[in-house]
Order: structure tokens, then sequence, then C-alpha cells
């Protein structure tokens, strides 16, 4: 039945657009990436984001206006693991041929995810961690992959774009310094999220993650007693969620150990606000812990 269904959409995709393109498009899977190529290109490109605000980037279906704009782009930067493309990146690859696809993950260390090989019926390729844009070093490395792309393809804006490149690689480096700064007197590392989508960032700034949810599922009652014995034990008092998933497990192990729920979205567009703005959560949450201690 999806099959046939993503056959009907592409149908009134290609049915409704020509073969030739007005003008250059450039797709991305999600809006931290939009942010990224902006800081890059400025506004010379119209950037087609696949998963809109709000949405789970498990288990999205892309709209047909989505995948004609995404049809008549000249790239595609996704991120490379998300549960959305990989249910529908190879369809797109069969069907919009002329698109140039490459994977922001690519040169990056990839962690492997605790949420396990299967979420909502999505494959996960081998567990990765698809989290990679909540690591500033990783931003670096995504940030080049664009640079190098566009600038092949537009060798006349190429050293607008690298000067644009450096710019934001200043930023960045200005944001690290400020995280390992905000971090460097923390007596306590562990935090607990409900989706674990913080991993590359523990991994940069030394820090423990623990999730709620399991094998990218609901908790079972087993694993909520679990989440709570070990929150007692390491004194945490906050928990982190996402606005994309439901709250209500999360909540009931914060009320069950009189933490206080966090919300942080690593999804946002402007991803160096958010990032200085989770920093400053997790700093409190951290400080927190240590005075229980």
């Amino acid at each position: 039945m999806k099959h046939i269904l993503f056959i009907l959409v592409l149908f009134i995709a290609f049915g409704c657009s020509t073969h030739k393109k007005e003008s250059e498009v450039i797709t991305v899977s999600i809006l931290p990436q939009k942010y990224f190529v902006e800081q890059i290109a400025g506004d010379l490109f119209p950037i087609n984001v696949m998963l809109p605000p709000g949405a789970s980037p498990a288990d999205y279906e892309p709209t047909p206006l989505q995948i004609q704009e995404m049809s008549n782009s000249d790239f595609y930067f996704y991120v490379g693991h998300l549960g959305f493309e990989k249910s529908w990146m190879k369809r797109f690859r069969e069907t919009a041929e002329n698109v140039e696809y490459i994977a922001c993950s690519k040169q990056i260390d990839l962690l492997r995810s605790d949420i396990g090989h299967k979420h909502d019926g999505h494959d996960h390729e081998n567990g990765t961690d698809p989290h990679i844009w909540t690591s500033p070093e990783n931003v670096k490395t995504i940030s080049r992959t664009i640079t190098t792309a566009l600038s092949k393809s537009y060798p006349e804006n190429a050293e607008v774009f690298n000067a644009k490149l450096e710019k934001f690689i200043a930023k960045i480096d200005s944001l690290d310094y400020y995280i390992r700064t905000e971090f460097a007197d923390s007596t306590s590392s562990t935090f607990m999220i409900f989706h674990p989508a913080l991993g590359y960032y523990a991994r940069d700034y030394h820090l423990e993650q623990l999730s709620i949810e399991f094998e990218g599922k609901s908790p079972s009652p087993a694993h909520m007693k679990k989440m709570v014995d070990t929150a007692n034990a390491k004194n945490i008092n906050t928990v982190f969620v996402q606005s994309q998933f439901e709250t209500s497990k999360a909540k009931a192990v914060a009320k069950e150990i009189g933490a206080q729920v966090v919300s942080i979205d690593p999804l946002a567009e402007n991803w160096l606000d958010e990032m200085y703005a989770l920093t400053a959560k997790m700093k409190k949450a951290l400080t927190t812990n240590a005075e229980v201690n």
C-alpha cells in the first residue's frame, strides 16, 4: 500500500512540474542543515526542508510539493541515518536521478545508537546514532562538505563560499570555547533525556547521556524503574525532553525522582542559538546535580 501511495505522490509531483529547472534549489533533511547552508551560501539558493517544525524524523512522510521541489534541486544534503531518510532515500534516487545526493555524515566518526536496529518500524543502519549535528566539531565537518560541493558546482562563487565558511567556523570555535568553559568546573557529568539526541554532544564534552527511551520504543515498566533508580543514585534533578517526542514517560520519571522537566530543541532552525541555550540548560542541570551531592 505504501509503495502504491509513493507512486501516486511521485506522479502528482512530477506531473505538476516541468523537466526544466526554473532556479537552483537545495534540499536538506532538517532545519539545522538549512542554517548551515545559509551560513555558507547566504540567500543565493531557495532551500527546501523535508522535515517541518514539530515533526518526528523517525517516520515523517514528505508531501508532494516537497518531493517536487526535491526533484528540481541541484543538491540534496541529507543526514544519512534518520528514520524517514531510510524509508525514502532509495526511492528518491530512483525517481530523481538528476539530483546530486550528498551525505553530511561522511568523514564523521559515527556513534553506535542505543535506539536499536528498529525505530517505529524503520531500520537504523547498524544502529547508528543519526544526531551528528549536535556536535560543534561535526558541524565544522558538515559545513566543509557543503562548501566543497557548492564550490565544485558554482566555481564562480567558490571564494565567497570559502570566506563565509571560515566566518562560520570562527563562530563554531567560539561556541566550543564557551561550552568547554561552562563545563570546566562541573563535578557532575551525567544527564537524563527522553530521546537520546545528545550522544555526540556528550562525547565532545565528556558527559554521560542516560536515555529513558529504550531501543527506539516507549520504555517498559522495568526500564522506567531502572531509570528512576539510576537517577536517584546519581542525584539527577533534570529530565530533558524534545517537542517532537511524547513526554508522558519523561514526566513520570521526573515526578518519581522529584526532578524538573526541561525542554530542548536540537532540531531548531537557528542551530547556533539553540546550542548556546542547550549548554546553559545543561550547565544548570549539572550544577543542580552537584549541589545535591
